[in-house]
């Protein structure tokens, strides 16, 4: 019982998240994130975050709405649920990291390595994935809308589930390892 209700209250906060304006980062959750890499359900709203070591960070369900992680290094980290709408991931790794259910609308990731990433049930509509390495990411009933995937590398991905319909492609190697050309 005591666990169904902590499950609701995570719920209800989350929920409360979605329709709360974004704030500016939390100066202590900033802090907490940079001195032990445990941030789970904090605020880091706009916070810049590159060139920072959080490889293996504890991120799980914290909100990066427009936050800076271009160059961050999360390998391994947990984005699990997170949110990161229009965070700028460019050139970001983010090797072997857990990104299931994660929201990144209009979020930068040219340039990021992602291999081996699980995003399943991630939002990536209007990503910019230009360059972006995705081998071997498992990216089950991800929502891609019309992001730019081109010159980024699929091989061995495993897109089951993807309407790729109005995604860019062009230079793409694919999961079978055939490049795509549909928009160049």
């Amino acid at each position: 019982m005591k666990r169904l209700l902590a499950m609701l209250a995570l719920a209800l906060m989350i929920w409360g998240l979605s329709f709360a304006p974004a704030k500016a980062a939390i100066p202590d959750d900033v802090q907490k994130l940079l001195d032990t890499k445990k941030c789970p359900v904090c605020i880091l709203n706009e916070a810049d975050l590159s060139n920072t070591d959080l490889s293996g960070a504890n991120l799980k369900i914290a909100v990066l709405t427009r936050a800076n992680l271009a160059g961050a290094d999360l390998d391994k980290a947990n984005l699990m649920l997170s949110e990161m709408e229009g965070a700028n991931l460019s050139g970001a790794h983010l090797v072997g990291a857990q990104m299931n259910g994660a929201n990144l609308p209009s979020a930068n990731l040219s340039g990021a390595d992602l291999s081996n990433v699980e995003m399943t049930q991630a939002n990536l509509t209007d990503a910019d994935l230009t360059d972006t390495n995705l081998s071997g990411a498992v990216m089950l009933s991800v929502t891609l809308g019309s992001a730019n995937l081109r010159g980024a590398n699929l091989k061995g991905a495993n897109l089951r589930g993807v309407n790729r319909s109005m995604v860019l492609f062009c230079n793409t190697t694919m999961p079978d390892g055939a490049i795509e050309n549909r928009d160049c």
